[in-house]
């Protein structure tokens, strides 16, 4: 009676201090949409940062096929995908408001607009040459930042 009671106690001992341990080892993504404004605030300030890099990493790269395009491209698709987190966490945060924040509203809409057009420099040339695609890279991801940081102004 005494061994099965000391290995019980033993036993939820032991998963008490795996079950306290394991939040440790986990880490936040910050690419997973939330309805959290924090969340999506924070992920908005990161695109709007990461874009501003993209867009001199983009200009400092040459018309000819000199220099490789996979880093750039890589993170344009990181900075996609952080805007796509956030547009959506917006877009559920909206959905679950019983009365709708108008500013919440546009903001959200802002972040659609900017996510859509980061779409382009996400993506490799493909049948676009060099030079076509780092023109039209930069006026997108000029005209996402721009429209991104409105978005960040608005929520609170």
């Amino acid at each position: 009676m005494r061994f099965s009671i000391a290995l019980t106690l033993a036993s939820v001992g032991l998963f008490g201090l795996l079950m306290a341990t394991s939040p440790v080892h986990a880490q936040y993504d910050i690419t997973q949409p939330s309805k959290e404004p924090a969340v999506f605030k924070a992920q908005l300030l990161q695109f709007t940062q990461l874009t501003k890099k993209n867009i001199r990493d983009i200009q400092a790269l040459s018309p000819d096929d000199s220099s490789p395009l996979d880093p750039v491209v890589q993170s344009c698709h990181y900075a996609y995908q952080l805007i796509r987190a956030a547009q959506w966490g917006m877009n559920v945060a909206v959905g679950q408001q019983i009365y709708k924040d108008p500013v919440l509203v546009l903001a959200q809409k802002r972040a659609e607009q900017a996510w859509n057009l980061s779409r382009y420099p996400a993506q490799s040339p493909g049948n676009v040459s060099r030079a076509e695609w780092i023109s039209h890279s930069v006026q997108d991801l000029s005209k996402s930042l721009r429209l991104a940081q409105q978005a960040l102004m608005m929520i609170p």
